[in-house]
């Protein structure tokens, strides 16, 4: 009798246990906070961290470069100057890793309890879904530039044109900033601007918008396809940039399914790394003339050309899907 007891306790275990091999289990679903009340306590540490990292970007700023405290305030003023760069690297860099990265991580520590280095564990990854990775999301760049060109060049009804000047007017200050902060005259603001653009907001802005915000979003709406769309929407809006938000939302959904099909934050992270950090190496071996391409010209490719692309993608994403589709299966 007690060896059949143990058995039907056994199976009752298993049953209710979360198999943490299945790469659908949200890690927030159990003894989680209500997301809206978890989400501001995010939102409240965002802003601390941010605050923080930019106070301490300032101060290394004016301990490492000849930034001077009268010349604050007209640091992200127009003209911008050479000797304005490194101190505003400075400050994106640090601010971004207090804002993501380290408030993240003490979210994730003092509000869900949970272990943070497990939302980085490699225990899902391959270094095949990783080579698909890589692949998908370059021929995902090429494929929508016929969106990027859509959206730079939509207008608005007349009831709009005040938000379509404003709209404009908050896209050419943000280019004349991206244009400065990409001026790679040497191999050191190269690398510098790499880790500041690419490294810094591929780990802090996926812990943040994929690993917590999808995951307590999946938790609300009981709905993974929702929470990745509605994540992908705030990714998007919280650059501010309107006339690439569509093309950047695709590019959260595009990340967030990955992080979904997978449950590995690696798999979004190197997605938004290749995504930042080849259009940074394009750009440096332009400007250095080593190649004729501008990747930052906002033409689309031809026709023809997207298509092949477009299908390179969704079979890409078809085999990345089927790889964990299968792996899910086998556990079951």
């Amino acid at each position: 009798m007690l060896p059949i007891l143990t058995k039907k306790l056994l199976i009752l275990e298993c049953k209710f246990t979360p198999n943490m091999n299945n790469t659908n289990y949200n890690i927030f679903q159990n003894e989680s906070p209500t997301p809206w009340y978890s989400l501001l306590f995010m939102l409240l540490i965002f802003i601390a961290g941010l605050f923080i990292g930019q106070f301490l970007g300032l101060l290394f700023s004016i301990i490492f470069t000849d930034l001077t405290l009268n010349e604050l305030p007209e640091l992200v003023s127009l003209p911008f100057t050479d000797n304005k760069w490194l101190p505003i690297m400075l400050i994106q860099g640090i601010g971004a890793l207090g804002g993501f990265v380290v408030a993240g991580i003490v979210y994730v520590m003092l509000i869900e309890k949970f272990k943070w280095y497990e939302l980085f564990s490699f225990k899902n990854v391959k270094v095949w879904t990783l080579i698909l990775t890589v692949v998908i999301v370059v021929s995902f760049m090429f494929a929508n530039t016929v969106l990027i060109e859509w959206n730079m060049n939509i207008s608005f009804p007349d009831f709009m044109k005040g938000f379509e000047s404003w709209a404009r007017l908050k896209e050419d200050e943000l280019k004349l900033v991206t244009d400065f902060i990409t001026e790679f005259d040497s191999l050191g603001r190269f690398i510098l601007g790499f880790v500041v653009i690419a490294i810094i907001p591929a780990i802090g802005e996926e812990l943040i918008f994929r690993g917590i915000l999808q995951n307590k979003l999946e938790v609300y709406f009981k709905n993974a396809h929702l929470a990745i769309i509605v994540s992908s929407i705030l990714f998007s809006g919280f650059h501010l940039q309107f006339y690439g938000f569509i093309p950047r939302l695709l590019l959260g959904i595009l990340f967030g399914y990955l992080y979904y099909w997978s449950r590995s934050l690696w798999y979004p992270i190197l997605a938004h790394l290749i995504n930042n950090g080849l259009t940074l190496i394009m750009i440096y071996l332009y400007q250095t003339g080593r190649i004729s391409l501008d990747i930052e010209s906002e033409e689309s490719y031809p026709a023809n050309v997207i298509l092949i692309f477009t299908m390179i993608t969704l079979y890409m994403l078809y085999s990345f899907w089927r790889h964990y589709n299968l792996k899910q299966d086998t556990h079951e």
